[in-house]
């Protein structure tokens, strides 16, 4: 399942389990127009999004009214996806998919007067994670291009895929402080923001402390076929949890 899909299967879970409390909450008038406008705008077409909330309705424990597809079998991913999903509340996913939605426009335009911004030009990775990573988002991240053109950096899709995995890494699949209910893991641009100005949830990853740390330090490149980090031609580091990255 590549990272489209992934995320249009979280939207489709979303949209099963609340219905029309989830269609409203997104703005919609009715689950068709959601399901429309929301294909358009993650880049697919209406037929996937329709069916996988189809299979999703098919759920023996689904809390959906709707028959979805009851005459086979659910598929894995489909039993595994919604198992995960169960344990968040309506409130933290309609976080999680206005933010998948919103973040598939690509990024908006900077208002003529907005003031309190965070200029991104200039720096390193490493500095570009950094504010990416801190939990005030009263200020605005802009990035300027050579040409001049300015950008808002889209700051909610990294707090919202860090609310995905709960604290856990996705190359370790722990989370290193668990004992506290805290969550200190960070994001990752897998080809840098700097470099590609990339802020999609397909080129974020989000990773514990150490593993963070070790991927700069050692420069480690991300091998999207075989989901994972590489030094000198050897696999190092594996993804051990995924439910949004892009499998080439």
């Amino acid at each position: 399942m590549n990272a489209t899909n992934k995320v249009l299967s979280i939207i489709a879970f979303y949209l099963s389990e609340f219905d029309m409390d989830a269609v409203n909450a997104l703005g919609f008038k009715n689950r068709t127009e959601a399901i429309s406008t929301i294909s358009a705008k993650v880049g697919s077409g209406n037929n996937y999004l329709k069916l996988r909330c189809d299979e999703f309705d098919a759920l023996p424990d689904s809390s959906s009214s709707r028959r979805g597809w009851r005459n086979r079998p659910p598929i894995k991913e489909v039993v595994e996806m919604a198992s995960y999903l169960r344990q968040f509340s309506f409130a933290e996913l309609t976080g999680i998919v206005q933010s998948l939605i919103e973040n598939a426009e690509g990024s908006s335009p900077l208002e003529p007067e907005d003031h309190n911004t965070v200029s991104l030009a200039q720096m390193d990775e490493e500095e570009i994670e950094r504010i990416a990573n801190l939990s005030d988002e009263t200020a605005r991240l802009v990035y300027m291009s050579r040409a001049g053109n300015q950008r808002v950096y889209n700051r909610s899709i990294v707090t919202q895929l860090k609310k995905l995995y709960r604290g856990r890494c996705q190359i370790c699949g722990v989370n290193p402080v668990a004992e506290f209910d805290a969550d200190i893991c960070e994001a990752h641009h897998i080809k840098y923001f700097s470099d590609s100005q990339n802020n999609d949830a397909s080129n974020i990853i989000i990773l514990c402390p150490n593993h963070h740390r070790l991927i700069h330090k050692k420069t480690l490149v991300f091998d999207s076929e075989r989901m994972a980090f590489s030094a000198d031609g050897k696999d190092r580091l594996f993804v051990k949890i995924d439910y949004h990255l892009k499998r080439t």
